[in-house]
């Protein structure tokens, strides 16, 4: 979900993690002439608090937007929802009190709206990202989160290299996620993304793994940094037993000696959840960008439409697009007003609402973050349109798929309590 280099004073959890400096996103509402605006004004927030609960039930989300650049002929595609049950604390794995563990070389970063805990674990809501030079995470207490790490040695990229490998592991125990905290290795270290699998047949263990189905749960891209998530307090996203976890990643080494990077997360549990995190999510299936010429490269732009529930309070909205894109944008309609709200892509302005440096391209897409009480509130009515606009260089067709190198996806996720039924198409 998206990173940077200090924390937003007024940012709530967001989809993607950057690696830019954020600052307080001005929320305005739109001139439609009538009724209530589904968003506050700005303002700043007060230090959430952190993580720490256990609990069962799934959910997930990818995400991904497209800005106004490029492409012809518009499309719409398949559909994807996402999100369910509302209450509840919870019960398997104890029931911890405070968020999480310091990280080695990675004191977090301050702000005017929150802390570190005792442990060195941010309680801010929202990204906080600790300074440059980290070389490692620690693993949060047993009773604050868990930690999922690659082997050290399990990669190597040799100079000039890219790949895209994977790493799986399985939950033990039923969770239910407050936060997330990552890092990974300076060097070749390009991003990695953490899918929720499900809890059908096996997607392999360790290094001997493939994607299957999934849903977004988290991304970074910044290297050599501790970056810690929370969402708002009393919000948990579950995850049941047996839950499948993906850890995708992209490596790429411009050096001159083979590296071994390496990627490590912690899961942070939630605390007195009251809310569960429900996730709106598009997939468009109708990607496919036609072959370039000799004169011209292939465009297309694809788009669609997405609902979620009356009186659900999102808290980021983002993107995800692979290297073909040149644009991803999200907007939001309401009474009549259409309002850009997270922009990926070059832009003469990026959206108020979106986080400050977020959105420059395909890896680094732009984050739309609302804080209490200005949480981005559906109103009956309301919708969200998601747009991605694509050109293809190459002598092949670009499809829809889920290598980064050759395929492309159109995706739009954002987080939302309480959960419900969202829907994309």
């Amino acid at each position: 979900m998206i990173e940077s280099t200090e924390r937003k004073s007024s940012v709530l959890a967001g989809s993607a993690v950057l690696t830019l400096a954020l600052g307080v996103a001005g929320c305005s509402a739109p001139a439609d002439g009538g009724g209530s605006a589904p968003w506050g004004t700005a303002g700043s927030s007060g230090g959430g608090s952190g993580s720490t609960n256990a609990g069962t039930a799934s959910s997930g989300s990818s995400g991904a937007s497209t800005s106004r650049s490029g492409g012809s002929g518009s499309s719409s595609g398949s559909s994807s929802s996402s999100g369910a049950g509302s209450t509840g604390s919870s019960s398997s794995g104890g029931n911890p009190t405070s968020s999480g563990s310091s990280s080695s070389g990675a004191a977090s970063s301050s702000s005017s709206s929150g802390g570190a805990s005792a442990n060195g674990i941010p309680t801010a809501q929202g990204f906080t990202t600790g300074p440059p030079g980290a070389t490692d995470l620690a693993a949060p207490p047993t009773d604050i989160g868990i930690q999922f790490a690659t082997p050290p040695g399990a990669f190597t990229v040799s100079p000039g290299q890219e790949i895209f490998p994977n790493y799986c592991v399985t939950l033990a125990n039923g969770i239910q996620v407050g936060g997330f905290q990552s890092w990974m290795t300076v060097g070749s270290s390009h991003h990695f993304i953490l899918y929720n699998g499900g809890t059908g047949s096996s997607t392999g263990t360790g290094t001997q793994c493939t994607m299957g189905g999934f849903a977004w749960l988290y991304a970074t891209s910044t290297p050599g940094q501790v970056v810690t998530e929370n969402f708002p307090p009393n919000v948990g996203l579950s995850l049941p037993a047996s839950t499948h976890l993906i850890i995708n990643m992209h490596f790429i080494n411009p050096g001159s000696s083979p590296s071994s990077p390496q990627v490590k997360i912690n899961l942070l549990y939630a605390k007195n959840v009251m809310y569960q995190a429900g996730t709106l999510v598009s997939f468009n299936t109708s990607i496919n960008v036609p072959a370039g010429s000799a004169t011209a490269p292939g465009t297309q732009t694809v788009s669609g439409t997405c609902t979620a529930p009356v009186g659900a309070n999102f808290f980021s909205m983002s993107t995800h697009t692979h290297k073909h894109a040149t644009a991803a944008w999200v907007e939001y309609v309401h009474g009549g007003q259409t309002t850009e709200i997270v922009h990926t892509g070059t832009t003469a302005m990026y959206p108020a609402d979106q986080e400050p440096g977020s959105g420059t391209d395909w890896e680094h897409p732009g984050v739309g973050l609302w804080v209490s009480p200005n949480y981005l509130t559906v109103q009956s009515g309301d919708s969200f349109k998601y747009h991605c606009a694509y050109s293809n260089t190459s002598s092949m067709n670009v499809m829809v798929g889920e290598t980064a190198a050759s395929n492309e996806m159109c995706m739009a996720v954002g987080y939302y309590f309480p959960a419900g039924m969202a829907s994309c198409n």
